[in-house]
C-alpha cells in the first residue's frame, strides 16, 4: 500500500474518532413545532402531520429536520383539504433558541370549498323493482347524507358513501357495489361536484334452509324459530332476528346465521335464491351449578342448580334451584316445550317457598302453565296459576288462604342497550285476577304497572328515572302474594326490604294500593365507574287516603361491569331517620 494514503487514512479515522468523542459532550440538539390554525384543525394537524410524528426520534438531524420543515407545508395542504380547504396560505418559520430548533407554521385556512352537485345514479334490478319496494330510489335520494350547500369533507364523503351502500346491501340487493364515483373540486370556485353511480346487482330471496351441528335436537327445533320465509326478499335485519332466537333460546353455546350471495348457479349467473345457513354448537345437556352471595334485601345466600336442557330426549329444557336465604327459602322448577311454529314459548312450573320479613311469614306453593310470545321489543304472555299459602303474623292471628287465578303481562324494551342503557325506557304492565269465588277465598283483580326511563343529560351524565303503581280490587282481601309492600334495594331506598306496608299487629303486611318512584342522576367519572345521586319515595297501604309517600335521599357509586350495571348506595330514610346501605346488579326488566 502507498505510504501516503496509509498517513492520510489514518489522520482522516483519528478525525473522525475526536468529532466523534467531542460530539458526546455537546449538548443535544432539540427540535419543536408550533402551528397556528383555528383549534378544530389544530388537532387534526398535530396528530397526523409527518415533523411532528418524527421531531423525538433519536436519530433526527439538522439536515432531516430542514426536509421535514420543507415538505411540511405541502403535507399540511393535504391535511386540511380532506375537512374542504383546498386554498389555504401557509407560511413557515424556522428558528433556533438555546439550542431549540423551532418550526413555525402560520396557516391561513381560506375559503372552504362547498357542495354544488350532486349526481346519484342506480343501475341493475333497482330500476325495475315496484315503487312499493325498498329500498326505493327517491328515499335513497332524500338520505344521501352530502347536500347542496354544505363543506365538503373527506371523512363525510367516505361516510355518505358507505350509508348509501349499506341501504341496498341490507335489503335485497346484497350484492350491490359502487362501480364508480368522483368529487371534483374546483380551486377557483370553491365548490366541488360529487358523482355516485351505484350497481344493485340482482334482488336476492332467501332460498331454502341448511342445519349443521345438531346432535341430540331434532330440526324442529331450529325450523320452529325461523321467521324467514322461503322465497321472500334478502333482509339482514331477519338474518339477524332469527340468530338472536336461537341464541335466546339456550339451547346452543354458539350460533352462526348466514345467506349464501355470492355463490353463482351453475350456469354462471348470479345467485337469486340465497340459501340460509345455520351452524349451531350445542350446549350440554345437564348444567349443575353451586353460589353463595349476599343481597341487602334478604341476606346471606346460598344456591344450588340443576338443569337439563334435553329432558327425556323430547327437547324439553327443565330448570330448578334451590336457594336458602337468611329471609326466604325456596325451591322451584320449570319445564320449557320447544318453541312452536306461531313463536308460542309453552312453559311448566311449580314452587315452594317460605318468606319471613318484617313479622310476616308466609308458606306457600304453587302450579301454573304459562304461554308467551313475541320479541324481547315486544315480549306478551297469559297463564293460570294455583296457589296455598299460610300466613302467620306477630302479634295477630294466622289465616290461609287459595286462589286459582288468571294472568296477562306484557313488557316493552325501547333502549339502545340490554345491559348498560343509555336512552330508552321500559314498561311492563301485568294483570292477575281470581275469576271464581269457588276457586279462591274471594275474588280480585290485581294491577300493576312499572316503567323506567334512561336519558344522557350531556356526554357523561346521565338522567335515569323509576316509578311504579299498584292496585287490587276486589270486595275480599287478595292472598299476600298479590297483596302490595314497599323499601329495599329496587323500591325504596333508605328503608329496609318490605318494611313499608300496612301495620297489622306487630308485622308489616301487604296492602291493596302502591306507589313507588326514584329519580337519578349518574355522573360517568371514566368509562366504566360513576358516581350517582338519588331521591326515592314511595309506600303500600289499604286505602289511597293512607297512601302517603315516604322519602329516601342518597349517594352511590355505580360500576359498567359485563353483566350489567352494579351499583353501591347508601340511603338515608327521612321517615325513620336511619341510613341503610343497599347493593344492586344489572337492569331489573
Amino acid at each position: 500500500m502507498n505510504y501516503r494514503l496509509l498517513v492520510y487514512l489514518s489522520l482522516l479515522l483519528w478525525g473522525v474518532i475526536a468529532y466523534a468523542d467531542e460530539s458526546q459532550h455537546l449538548p443535544k440538539q432539540r427540535y419543536q413545532v408550533e402551528i397556528e390554525v383555528p383549534a378544530p384543525l389544530k388537532s387534526l394537524l398535530q396528530q397526523h402531520l409527518e415533523i411532528i410524528k418524527l421531531r423525538d426520534n433519536p436519530r433526527m438531524t439538522p439536515v432531516e429536520w430542514q426536509r421535514l420543515a420543507l415538505s411540511a407545508p405541502q403535507n399540511i395542504k393535504d391535511l386540511l383539504a380532506t375537512e374542504g380547504f383546498f386554498s389555504p396560505i401557509i407560511t413557515p418559520l424556522l428558528t433556533t433558541q438555546n439550542n431549540v430548533s423551532i418550526a413555525t407554521f402560520t396557516v391561513e385556512l381560506g375559503t372552504p370549498v362547498l357542495i354544488q352537485q350532486v349526481a346519484l345514479k342506480f343501475t341493475g334490478d333497482i330500476l325495475q323493482q315496484s315503487s312499493k319496494d325498498l329500498p326505493d330510489i327517491q328515499k335513497l335520494r332524500d338520505d344521501w347524507l352530502l347536500k347542496s350547500g354544505m363543506q365538503f369533507r373527506q371523512e363525510n364523503w367516505s361516510q355518505a358513501k358507505r350509508s348509501l351502500l349499506t341501504a341496498l346491501l341490507i335489503q335485497r340487493y346484497p350484492n350491490a357495489s359502487i362501480s364508480k364515483s368522483s368529487a371534483t373540486v374546483d380551486v377557483k370556485s370553491n365548490t366541488a361536484a360529487l358523482m355516485v353511480e351505484i350497481d344493485s346487482g340482482s334482488a336476492v330471496h332467501f332460498g331454502k334452509l341448511m342445519i349443521e351441528g345438531l346432535k341430540r335436537y331434532p330440526d324442529s327445533i331450529i325450523e320452529n324459530l325461523n321467521p324467514i320465509r322461503t322465497g321472500s326478499v334478502y333482509s339482514q335485519s331477519q338474518l339477524l332476528t332469527f340468530q338472536s332466537r336461537l341464541q335466546e333460546s339456550r339451547y346452543f353455546r354458539s350460533v352462526e346465521v348466514t345467506a349464501d350471495t355470492k355463490t353463482a348457479n351453475a350456469d354462471g349467473s348470479p345467485v337469486t335464491n340465497a340459501p340460509i345457513k345455520v351452524v349451531v354448537d350445542e350446549n350440554q345437556a345437564i348444567k349443575m351449578g353451586v353460589g353463595v352471595g349476599y343481597s341487602t334485601n334478604t341476606g346471606a345466600r346460598t344456591q344450588l342448580t340443576f338443569d337439563d336442557l334435553n329432558l327425556f330426549n323430547l327437547g324439553l329444557r327443565m330448570t330448578s334451584s334451590l336457594k336458602l336465604e337468611q329471609k326466604a327459602q325456596i325451591l322451584a322448577g320449570e319445564v320449557r316445550l320447544p318453541p312452536t311454529k306461531q313463536g308460542y314459548r309453552d312453559s311448566i312450573n311449580a314452587s315452594a317457598n317460605h318468606t319471613s320479613i318484617e313479622g310476616q311469614a308466609v308458606t306457600a306453593t304453587q302450579a301454573g302453565i304459562k304461554r308467551a310470545w313475541g320479541s324481547r321489543k315486544r315480549e306478551q304472555y297469559i297463564g293460570a296459576n294455583l296457589l296455598t299459602e299460610q300466613v302467620k303474623l306477630d302479634g295477630a292471628e294466622s289465616s290461609s288462604n287459595y286462589a286459582a287465578t288468571l294472568a296477562y303481562g306484557i313488557t316493552l324494551r325501547r333502549i339502545d342497550h340490554d345491559l348498560n342503557p343509555t336512552r330508552g325506557y321500559l314498561l311492563n304492565v301485568q294483570f292477575a285476577g281470581a275469576p271464581l269465588a269457588s276457586l279462591a277465598n274471594g275474588t280480585f283483580l290485581q294491577s300493576y304497572i312499572k316503567t323506567q326511563g334512561y336519558y344522557p343529560i350531556t356526554a357523561s351524565t346521565q338522567l335515569i328515572a323509576r316509578a311504579e303503581i299498584g292496585m287490587v280490587n276486589g270486595k275480599n282481601s287478595a292472598p299476600a302474594a298479590f297483596l302490595f309492600r314497599a323499601g329495599g334495594d329496587q323500591s325504596v331506598r333508605g328503608y329496609g326490604y318490605q318494611s313499608l306496608g300496612v301495620v297489622e299487629g306487630d308485622a308489616i303486611v301487604g296492602g291493596r294500593y302502591l306507589t313507588t318512584g326514584s329519580v337519578e342522576v349518574v355522573q360517568w367519572l371514566t368509562p366504566q365507574w360513576g358516581a350517582a345521586m338519588f331521591v326515592d319515595f314511595g309506600n303500600a297501604a289499604n286505602t289511597l287516603q293512607d297512601l302517603k309517600p315516604v322519602y329516601g335521599y342518597g349517594l352511590g357509586a355505580r360500576w359498567k361491569s359485563p353483566v350489567g350495571p352494579i351499583g353501591a348506595d347508601i340511603a338515608y330514610g327521612q321517615a325513620t331517620d336511619e341510613y341503610r346501605m343497599h347493593f344492586n346488579i344489572g337492569v331489573a326488566f
